[in-house]
Order: C-alpha cells, then sequence, then structure tokens
C-alpha cells in the first residue's frame, strides 16, 4: 500500500479530454465551447466580476483608510497608498512636507578669491568691458598652452594647403574629355 502508486481505473485520452471542450451545434459542427453563447457570457461574467471586485476595494479600502485617519488612528499597510501625502501626514508625522531650511554656504579651502577652482586655475573672466577675447591674464599662474584662442597672425587669410604624400593629386593636366 505504501510507496505504490494506484492507477485510477479509467484514464482519459487526449483527444477525449480534447473533444470535451468542443460543442456540437445545430449543424453537426463542431464550435469550441468559448465561442457558443454561454462561452461569451461566462468570459464576460469572470471579466466583469473581476472588475466590480478591484472597484469595490478600491473605493471602499479608502473610505476605510479615510475613516481611520479621520479618528486619529495610522492607516493599515493594505490600503495606505489609497491616500494622498497630505491626508497621511494628518495622522503620521513621517509623512509630512519637510520644513525649508535656509542658511549660508561656507565655501571651503581654495573656492574664494585667490584660491584654486579645484585642481585648476580660476577661469578668465566672460566679459570684459574692453572688449578683448577671453585670456588668462597669469596671475593665477602661468597660461596654459592654447590659453589664448586667438590667431597670432590675424590677417584673415589662411596660406593655401597641398596635400602632399599618397593624398597629392597625380602631375600633369586633367585627362581630355571623350
Amino acid at each position: 500500500m505504501f510507496g505504490k502508486t494506484r492507477i485510477p481505473p479509467y484514464v482519459p485520452s487526449a483527444d477525449k479530454l480534447v473533444r470535451r471542450q468542443y460543442v456540437e451545434d445545430d449543424n453537426g459542427r463542431l464550435i469550441w465551447f468559448w465561442y457558443t453563447r454561454t462561452g461569451v457570457i461566462v468570459k464576460w461574467s469572470i471579466f466583469l466580476g473581476i472588475i466590480v471586485l478591484l472597484s469595490l476595494y478600491l473605493i471602499l479600502g479608502r473610505m476605510h483608510a479615510k475613516k481611520r485617519v479621520n479618528r486619529g488612528l495610522k492607516p493599515l499597510a493594505y490600503h495606505r497608498f489609497l491616500l494622498s501625502r497630505q491626508e497621511l501626514a494628518a495622522s503620521d508625522p513621517r509623512y509630512a512636507w519637510p520644513q525649508a531650511q535656509y542658511t549660508n554656504y561656507q565655501a571651503g579651502p581654495g573656492y574664494g578669491p585667490g584660491g584654486n577652482y579645484g585642481m585648476h586655475p580660476v577661469p578668465p573672466p566672460i566679459y570684459d568691458p574692453n572688449n578683448r577675447p577671453p585670456m588668462y591674464d597669469g596671475s593665477n599662474g602661468p597660461m596654459p598652452m592654447g590659453g589664448s584662442k586667438i590667431d597670432p597672425m590675424q590677417t584673415g587669410v589662411e596660406p593655401a594647403h597641398q596635400p602632399g604624400g599618397d593624398y597629392a593629386p597625380p602631375p600633369g593636366p586633367p585627362p581630355a574629355q571623350r
């Protein structure tokens, strides 16, 4: 008896289980049960039943949570999400909005006048009333390489640059058109 599996006397085959899903209509055709009138009614009834239960849970849960807050009790975990933060703050101060605190910020070392800006010198001013381009003046250390963005020639004409090496054009005139 123990350790032995009893096989039931009748085991329906897969074909017979599948045939149970079908219903014969008036013309003798086999129609899947869920496409019959009764099957559609059952499907929609299940769907609408789930929607009604969910709606009742949300509506009645909110009413119950508000009733608890109005009595001064904390809302329970399963309907706390149904209340706004302001409503939760009425019974639990952890949910109150934090008070604004205004303080003066004290700059750390190296950020004041004459100090370094992190590890780099302070950048040049953005606006110069003398209309000069931005340049490092050297007061915060030596000017870095390429610190000035202006062209020292100031001619406005760039010399013609000829490609060389593998990219040079072939010598002589271009070939004639045929």
